[in-house]
């Protein structure tokens, strides 16, 4: 189309750098690149009698997708960098919550390549699909003669690495809880002093956000007049610090507000002398 948007082209990258393209127009094309590749984390085995003790430097995270096949693939190498013979054996490998209370999944890795050290850890969507979105761990135990051994991940011996649980193939929707506001505070609607000068300060119950990195908040608010504040936490009842804080002034109106990062735990402080707060809900 002359004068038009340009035709988009989409580029394969696999593992080895191939490039397919598919062009519908090649002539005014743009590129956009995605990649194919297999997610693989080198672990090491001390076995043997090597006075060397290699390590990886760290763990990088690895990442389950909901919704699809999922392929992870470990290297085992010994203190000297060479591949471990894995043949024959049950490697287990286990997903723990992000709190290390309880274990989410407990499945053997299959042994793809055992020559050379080489199994994946192979799920299906059904293996996951009861799983929030959320961060946790994985851990791997290999036998070794009589002895059940841990695998290390990292160069402090680290026997746990960081997995992420995402929703990012096939979002899931994921539907509004109503939070509360707890009785027993002063509230300005209730107060003899309430238009006055004195604000008073109450709180929402406390959002738990199962450590996803996004949370949405919605208030209704009436003839509110005063502060408001979004404040985070990493335990449920203290060490609150600021997040957002915003200013009213005798709004009638639904608001919103989207809070990022790993915050373990929210809640909403209101410092007002009149109005009312109404149907909040977090998701």
């Amino acid at each position: 189309m002359s004068g038009g948007i340009p035709a988009p082209r989409l580029t394969l990258i696999y593992q080895k750098n191939t490039k397919y393209t598919i062009s519908e127009k090649e002539s005014m094309a743009y590129n956009t690149s995605v990649f194919v590749y297999t997610q693989r984390q080198i672990v090491v085995l001390l076995t043997g009698f090597s006075p060397r003790s290699y390590m990886p430097q760290y763990a990088k995270p690895l990442t389950l997708h909901k919704g699809v096949d999922n392929q992870i693939q470990f290297q085992f190498l010994d203190q000297q960098q060479k591949p471990v013979n894995i043949t024959g054996k049950s490697i287990v490998c286990r997903i723990i919550n992000s709190t290390g209370g309880a274990v989410l999944l407990q499945k053997a890795l299959t042994l793809q390549l055992p020559a050379t050290g080489i199994a994946a850890l192979e799920l299906g969507p059904a293996d996951i699909d009861g799983f929030d979105a959320q961060k946790c761990y994985y851990s791997l135990e290999i036998p070794v003669g009589d002895f059940d051994f841990p695998v290390f991940v990292d160069q402090n011996a680290g026997a746990r690495g960081d997995l992420n649980i995402v929703n990012s193939i096939l979002p899931s929707f994921i539907p509004s809880m109503p939070v509360s506001i707890p009785t027993g505070q002063a509230f300005p609607n209730n107060n003899a002093n309430g238009n006055s000068d004195s604000n008073l300060i109450y709180y929402t119950s406390v959002i738990t956000t199962n450590d996803t990195s996004i949370l949405t908040i919605q208030a209704e608010y009436s003839d509110y007049y005063g502060n408001i504040a979004i404040e985070g936490s990493t335990i449920v009842d203290g060490d609150w610090y600021p997040i957002f804080a915003d200013t009213y002034e005798e709004v009638t109106d639904t608001k919103g507000y989207v809070v990022e990062g790993f915050h373990p735990y929210i809640r909403m402080q209101f410092e007002s002398n009149a109005g009312i707060v109404t149907n909040i809900l977090a998701r």
